[in-house]
């Protein structure tokens, strides 16, 4: 809508949930980091997962909730979402994963005159780890990528894959993730007063993972590595930080019978536990753009990660790359960064920081997705 000669624009952001996951902390991030006065957006999620909730809400955006059974779509529920789309009169509907991006199609259909951007999160689909339907809901996807006007890979990887599966490569854009460099950054007394929470001796280094405990993260692996690794280094201590970890993990015995590792639960407050690592290590058999590695290198944490998504990318260094699903490799990355010198640790974390500051500001990422919703509109 242009109303004296001021360009107004109404995104509406459809997702699964508010749940805690790396879509869902982008959109909230978007949200929460928009400062153009003359774009506002709307969220509408299917299910009733609230751990962002408050966060988008504080704001003022209005969050519409089906509250729909998972599993269960009622035609109840798909007209309530009419009734809000034809209350609100977005200029742009913005769907965000896979079953989003599908239910976008019909709403594509009964709004045509309504912009329609997919966001696609996922770099790579594995049998075994992924749904089986979240596999088919993307082939489906890939034979009706005509439809959308933009979408929208959270990373290069992204983009690849998609366009190997069928996706219309025409359609696509890459827009990473941004991190706010305020909220992830270095806290030395912050460092300590965890270190002194969890128990850990003064004189040990951090190695810290944060992710929710599913096959697909390999979890596992980081744990193996660090049984063979603190036998040899004594002041290490392993903290595996996320949704699920404590009950998936907590009577394996490589964990019972290792006093270095400190397992926990999901926390809002993930920044704060960040500060207190000196290594990140991300061992997942598939990412997209990982937000927890930019909320890392952000804090002053050097990052090892496995060669998945747009790891190798964010970090810059492929001496931190381990080979995808490699045991044996990425034990080797980690000795070799508790086997350099002081200085060099030092270095790396000025240089971690320093290179989100300079490519993934939040600022620059939400100028690029509020541009295109005003270009496709």
């Amino acid at each position: 809508m242009i109303l004296k000669g001021v360009f107004f624009i109404k995104i509406l952001h459809l997702i699964p949930s508010l749940t805690s996951g790396g879509a869902e902390a982008m959109l909230t991030k978007l949200i929460t980091n928009n400062k153009d006065p003359n774009a506002t957006m709307v969220v509408v999620t299917l299910l009733n997962a609230n751990y962002f909730y408050d966060a988008i809400a504080n704001t003022g955006t209005k969050v519409y909730r089906l509250n729909i059974d998972q599993g269960r779509l009622s035609s109840l529920r798909i007209f309530e979402l009419f009734k809000i789309i034809k209350r609100e009169k977005p200029d742009v509907i913005q769907t965000w994963m896979y079953h989003c991006d599908l239910f976008g199609i019909l709403l594509k259909m009964v709004f045509p005159k309504v912009k329609l951007v997919w966001n696609i999160r996922h770099s790579h689909l594995v049998k075994g780890a992924d749904k089986g339907t979240t596999i088919l809901v993307a082939r489906i996807l890939s034979l009706l990528s005509f439809m959308p006007d933009k979408i929208i890979c959270g990373s290069t990887a992204a983009q690849q894959y998609h366009t190997e599966l069928g996706y219309r490569k025409n359609k696509t854009l890459v827009i990473p993730n941004g991190f706010d460099t305020d909220i992830f950054a270095p806290n030395n007394q912050v460092k300590n007063d965890i270190k002194r929470e969890l128990k850990i001796p003064e004189d040990h280094l951090v190695i810290g993972h944060v992710g929710r405990a599913k096959k697909i993260k390999n979890q596992i692996d980081l744990i193996k590595a660090f049984a063979e690794i603190s036998k040899v280094h004594k002041n290490v201590t392993l903290v595996l930080l996320g949704k699920g970890m404590v009950e998936e993990y907590k009577t394996h015995e490589l964990i019972v019978n290792n006093p270095n590792i400190r397992l926990l639960e999901e926390t809002p407050n993930v920044a704060r536990y960040l500060k207190a690592f000196d290594l990140f290590v991300l061992p997942s058999l598939s990412e997209g753009f990982p937000n927890v590695i930019g909320e890392a290198m952000a804090s002053g944490v050097a990052c090892i990660s496995t060669e998945v998504g747009d790891s190798p990318q964010i970090i810059g260094n492929y001496e931190f790359i381990a080979k995808r699903n490699s045991l044996d490799d990425l034990r080797e990355k980690i000795n070799y960064w508790l086997e350099l010198e002081e200085e060099k640790k030092e270095e790396l974390k000025v240089s971690s920081r320093k290179r989100i500051l300079e490519l993934y500001s939040i600022e620059k990422i939400v100028q690029l997705y509020v541009s295109l919703y005003r270009k496709v509109a």
